[in-house]
């Protein structure tokens, strides 16, 4: 092996740009990938790497890059490494802010970087990077959405329904036993909200007023049990919706953020610091920094960005820029296209692994802002090569 050789473990875009990088730049390279350990036994995976990498002659190499796309395989790697030597110069991405800075304070020669916050930088300085579009787009109509059985209407027919029924009691009453009209409302009111004073009475009634009253008593009470669930029902659906930020939003030059991942965080953090209106839209109600953001001064959108209709409800037509960085190049093409459509001059700032497809979108789609976290990292993992 000569000084400029370096060993590459592990498989994703990362692990693929910086193979391409240090090969471009003259290195030899040697790249294994993480499941390649498992081939080589029944043995556990950590036994398997154990034994495959202490097979390997480790110290001719002047760097060794673990790049898997998975902290806990770079991680399996890195303890297998400095175990066998703890000497070795080791670059290690890892995505957790929480484990790097125990790892690399406990090994001084082991240097951990994290990608998502190396290229959050790049992302944040796309929004003010002056633009000039060369294709002319229209907004879209969108089709109408399927219109689903509403609880309002099955609502506004139990009140009527239940209306309908009072009206006729009273009116039996006044007629069958000679009620006056007033009375009759109160003896129906007090029977249907089973207060029952007394003062009015079906004890000496003919039977078929006894009949009616039954029947006005268990109808009422379904009636009012159906009505009060369904108004409970809708009270806690609504806050439930407000707590998800599932609202009409009506601000004016935010910043919409499409995925809370490993990326999104950091540009969600830098664009705060800029004094940004960050709207965020994220699927997994659960994930982990949503609070963080929130306290921030963040706005929370849970729901699919993809979803023309959920553009709608963060006021796309009036935002500043739309950032998609969703760990998909589709759903990212698919959510940008969809923003421009509704607001042809928008900024849209797009993550897209792939280097060819981001090059055909700048020239046939018109979008300019289209960057590759692994392509802005990868530099930086290969600059902590001695002599280089």
């Amino acid at each position: 092996m000569t000084p400029r050789s370096i060993l590459i473990i592990g498989s994703g875009h990362l692990a693929h740009r910086t193979r391409k990088l240090a090969t471009a730049g003259g290195f030899g390279v040697t790249h294994l990938s993480h499941d390649v350990f498992a081939a080589l036994g029944d043995e556990s995976t950590f036994d398997a790497v154990t034994r495959g990498l202490r097979d390997a002659d480790l110290r001719s190499y002047s760097a060794i890059h673990l790049v898997d796309d998975r902290d806990e395989h770079n991680l399996e790697l890195l303890v297998v490494l400095v175990s066998l030597d703890s000497t070795l110069p080791i670059v290690a991405s890892f995505f957790n802010e929480n484990i790097a800075p125990h790892l690399q304070a406990a090994h001084p020669n082991v240097r951990i970087l994290n990608p998502a916050k190396i290229a959050a930088p790049a992302f944040i300085a796309a929004l003010d990077t002056p633009l000039a579009h060369s294709l002319r787009y229209v907004p879209a109509t969108w089709p109408a959405e399927p219109k689903s059985a509403h609880p309002d209407r099955l609502m506004r027919k139990l009140i009527g329904a239940f209306a309908t029924v009072v009206a006729a009691a009273v009116a039996y009453f006044h007629f069958a036993e000679g009620i006056a009209w007033l009375d009759a409302l109160y003896f129906v009111v007090v029977t249907v909200a089973t207060v029952g004073y007394g003062d009015i009475n079906l004890l000496n009634a003919a039977p078929a007023s006894k009949v009616v009253g039954i029947a006005l008593i268990l109808t009422s009470t379904c009636f009012i049990w159906m009505i009060f669930s369904l108004t409970v029902d809708g009270i806690i659906k609504r806050r439930v919706q407000l707590a998800l930020g599932r609202k009409k939003y009506s601000r004016t030059g935010h910043v919409i953020l499409c995925g809370l991942g490993r990326l999104g965080y950091f540009i969600a953090e830098g664009l705060l610091a800029k004094g940004e209106q960050v709207l965020i839209v994220e699927r997994n109600e659960d994930a982990p920094t949503i609070e963080h953001l929130r306290a921030r001064g963040a706005d929370v959108y849970i729901g699919d960005a993809r979803l023309p209709r959920v553009l709608q409800d963060v006021n796309v037509r009036r935002a500043k820029a739309l950032y998609s960085v969703i760990n998909d190049d589709y759903a990212n093409l698919e959510i940008g296209l969809n923003a421009r459509s509704f607001q042809p001059d928008i900024r849209l700032i797009l993550r897209i692994f792939d280097d060819s497809m981001s090059t055909r979108i700048k020239e046939h789609l018109d979008i300019h802002l289209t960057f590759s976290m692994s392509a802005i990292a990868d530099e930086q993992f290969l600059g902590v090569v001695p002599g280089r």
